[in-house]
């Protein structure tokens, strides 16, 4: 029948082709006992005779050890290709699989995205887990079993070896389960990342399916690429085996967890969207908001009075008219605690003993739901970009292309995010300029976080800051003289009304001396960001350059850049650059994937 030969046998396997000779295989798992040929890691066939033997042995005391139990998805597939294979095989009682799935109770399977955290490389654009949902009446949802992948990092790792190791495979990575609750207080509590969880629609049986060999993968290794073999590519390889549809990216050297749920979110399957629902798992800090955008004026009033006393509630409670709204204000200030005492556990105590006491005093709320958001992370701009550029400057006509690998930045309409945040790498631009292509400017690395405070209250908000590296030029005299940068900012951000911010920020760059332009320059900048309509997102910025000791007076400039469009697919950008010696209006169309 030539089993050793389907691509689903590969797949169980994690057999990947050889880049030079397409008919030599490996498995991309590093660990021994994972194969039960001495030589099941390179050959299809003899893994598979191995298995056959296997599943055909006696049971022994431990029945979790049989192969049957071990390799229950390879188990199952066998059954499903060899006629009668189930009847005559021994069928060992697998408790341990039985006890950690609960195959019985298995209503349905959810990918979570894990929204980006700037405090941590390998969680800027996200993460994905994979949950198994229980209809056992006994258990909450956060008590359903989940499956997490990433890298094994040691404890006070390096930044730099971390980022190295990262980039060339220098760590290996595992699949890990526990209850889903482990994962939300990690990522919603400790990280304060909100957990977006997507159910899917599949049948039973492939619920069951992709259970069997989620079982197969716990504990298993893999090497570990900060880039492209991620949780992205793990995940998006798991789901595979029982979609017909590609989620991963096969060329591009990179994969990233938004993009698995793009992908997923234009899928059917059995004729139907593989969507079947969308749930928001606030983090810690979004619960707060809610809460606190909830209280009226007199309500929000006596929660800072009372955060201003030292959460001694004192009098600032009677004022209110009714026992349920002081029950709220007491509600809001627990998750403000917290939220703004996060890792402070001895002091979380003792700032809600006063608190809790006066909260006893009160009547039981019901359950506020949650609102669940009008907006998903997939209906975001995809995260890698071509742009199409048309410039004028000093009546010439400039053409351009530019390329961005990821992922966005202050204009980009973004969901699961941090608002009015910037986040880029390896952003490219090349401009025809006297008759020949030149790089305009290339940025390996920007980050721009803008900290706002939802609520204005202490420890809701920090200060704004940027950090980017690059090559451009960085005078307004010589377009061509183009210098490598390290650029720091500091800053304050504010809400504008409700639909923008304003902000102040002074950077400051290190560069290459030379061509009279010294160590160390400055630029101080005063800006605005405004939705202006849900198509059309505006920023104006003013700004100041200055050269410390150099040959290079000091000048002012101003930039209006503008998005037009809402497609998660393409935009429409123009913008204006403006110095005393010169005027550059762009038009570009910017096509995401």
């Amino acid at each position: 029948m030539q089993l050793q030969h389907e691509p689903y046998w590969h797949a169980l396997l994690h057999y990947k082709k050889h880049r030079l000779n397409t008919q030599r295989v490996r498995s991309e798992i590093l660990d021994d006992d994972f194969f039960l040929a001495s030589d099941g890691r390179t050959n299809p066939a003899s893994e598979l005779q191995a298995t056959l033997a296997a599943i055909f042995q006696d049971i022994n005391e431990d029945t979790n050890q049989h192969a049957s139990c071990r390799f229950i998805a390879r188990t199952n597939w066998l059954e499903k290709q060899l006629t009668g294979l189930a009847e005559v095989r021994p069928r060992p009682a697998c408790t341990l699989f039985e006890q950690w799935a609960e195959p019985e109770y298995l209503d349905s399977v959810s990918l979570v995205f894990a929204s980006g955290y700037l405090g941590n490389p390998a969680s800027f654009y996200g993460h994905i887990l994979l949950k198994l949902n229980s209809n056992n009446p006994v258990k909450t949802h956060l008590q359903h079993q989940s499956l997490n992948y990433g890298a094994a990092v040691p404890d006070q790792e390096n930044p730099f070896a971390y980022i190295i190791k990262g980039l060339f495979g220098g760590y290996q990575s595992t699949f890990s389960y526990g209850e889903f609750y482990k994962n939300s207080l990690t990522y919603g509590e400790h990280e304060l990342r909100d957990l977006w969880e997507y159910q899917l629609n599949l049948t039973d049986g492939e619920v069951l399916q992709l259970t069997y060999h989620a079982w197969e993968l716990i504990g298993r290794h893999h090497t570990y690429y900060f880039l492209k073999e991620n949780c992205a590519f793990r995940m998006a390889q798991l789901l595979e085996l029982i979609i017909d549809a590609r989620l991963k990216p096969d060329l591009q050297p990179w994969a990233m967890p938004i993009s698995v749920f793009h992908a997923v979110s234009g899928i059917e399957h059995h004729g139907q969207p593989l969507i079947r629902a969308i749930k928001l798992h606030p983090s810690r800090q979004h619960r707060f908001y809610q809460k606190y955008q909830q209280l009226n004026a007199a309500q929000q009033h006596a929660v800072a009075a009372i955060i201003h006393h030292d959460f001694r509630v004192q009098n600032f409670l009677e004022p209110l008219p009714s026992a349920e709204q002081q029950a709220q204000v007491l509600e809001a200030l627990f998750d403000y605690i917290e939220f703004a005492y996060l890792g402070e556990s001895v002091v979380i105590q003792q700032k809600k003993q006063g608190l809790l006491q006066a909260r006893l005093m009160l009547p039981v709320l019901p359950p506020a739901p949650f609102p669940q958001p009008e907006q998903f992370p997939h209906q975001s701009t995809r995260p890698s970009m071509w742009q199409l550029q048309a410039s004028h400057r000093s009546d010439k006509f400039i053409p351009g292309v530019r390329f961005r690998a990821a992922y966005y930045d202050l204009l980009t309409a973004q969901t699961g995010q941090p608002p009015f945040s910037a986040l880029g790498m390896f952003d490219v631009t090349l401009a025809r300029e006297e008759q020949r292509f030149v790089i305009q400017q290339f940025e390996l690395l920007r980050i721009e976080q803008m900290n706002l405070s939802t609520t204005g209250l202490p420890a809701d908000s920090g200060f704004a800051w940027k950090v980017a590296l690059g090559y451009r030029s960085l005078t307004r005299h010589c377009s061509d003289c183009r210098h490598l940068y390290a650029e720091g900012g500091l800053g304050k951000a504010i809400h504008f009304q409700e639909y923008g911010i304003v902000y102040a920020m002074l950077d400051g760059r290190l560069h290459p001396a030379g061509e009279q332009l010294n160590l160390v320059s400055a630029v101080g900048r005063l800006g605005a960001i405004v939705d202006i309509h849900p198509g059309w997102r505006s920023q104006l910025e003013f700004g100041w350059s200055s050269y410390a000791q150099s040959g290079h007076q000091s000048y002012g400039w101003y930039r209006w850049h503008n998005r037009f469009g809402q497609s998660p697919d393409w935009d429409i950008r123009l913008s204006l650059d403006t110095t005393q010696d010169a005027t550059q209006w762009t038009l570009s169309y910017s096509r995401y994937w």
